[in-house]
């Protein structure tokens, strides 16, 4: 799997128009791929956040007025989270915009970063960090279903954690396009 040279294709373009359907509010998360070692960043939320408490996430939130546009909402989010600057991400395109379950209409959008960065975890949003690799979050063993708040969902087993949810949906969206 060539993600440097066939990703960047089967990606959206990032549309800065983008608009959230009604009773939602905008937001955009960022998938950051660290080139050395294809792996993916993940980040775990605080308890203490209004909104999905302890789960499984990627860098991002609520666009804010200030932004401009949703790739500067995800940059901004990346920075305060993780500590990850600007100048280390290298934005690449989109994948499909989703609905979460807090009324916020989420943009996931896929970057490279570059290697020698230093992660700076803000403790208020972020209870920790991990990291997996690609072509092994993607193996058939690691998709599985489980029962969450007496529901069945489908999930991606790294380690310890559980990736489910809207962080789930974005992962198989990548890896659809990973599979072109």
């Amino acid at each position: 799997m060539d993600i440097f040279t066939d990703l960047g294709k089967n990606l959206e373009s990032i549309d800065l128009s983008i608009e959230a359907p009604l009773n939602f509010r905008l937001a955009a998360v960022l998938v950051p791929i660290f080139t050395k070692g294809q792996k993916i960043l993940f980040t775990k939320r605080t308890e203490n956040l209004t909104h999905h408490q302890g789960q499984i996430s990627f860098p991002g939130g609520r666009y804010d007025d200030l932004d401009g546009n949703l790739v500067e909402t995800a940059l901004r989010e990346t920075k305060e989270e993780v500590g990850i600057k600007r100048r280390s991400i290298h934005v690449l395109g989109s994948l499909n915009p989703l609905f979460s379950t807090s009324m916020h209409y989420v943009y996931p959008l896929v970057a490279f970063i570059d290697e020698d960065v230093e992660l700076i975890i803000n403790p208020e949003e972020v209870q920790e960090t991990f990291f997996a690799d690609i072509q092994q979050l993607f193996l058939p063993e690691n998709h599985l279903s489980g029962t969450f708040n007496n529901q069945e969902y489908m999930y991606y087993n790294v380690g310890k954690y559980k990736i489910w949810g809207l962080t789930h949906l974005i992962l198989t969206d990548l890896h659809s396009r990973l599979k072109k």
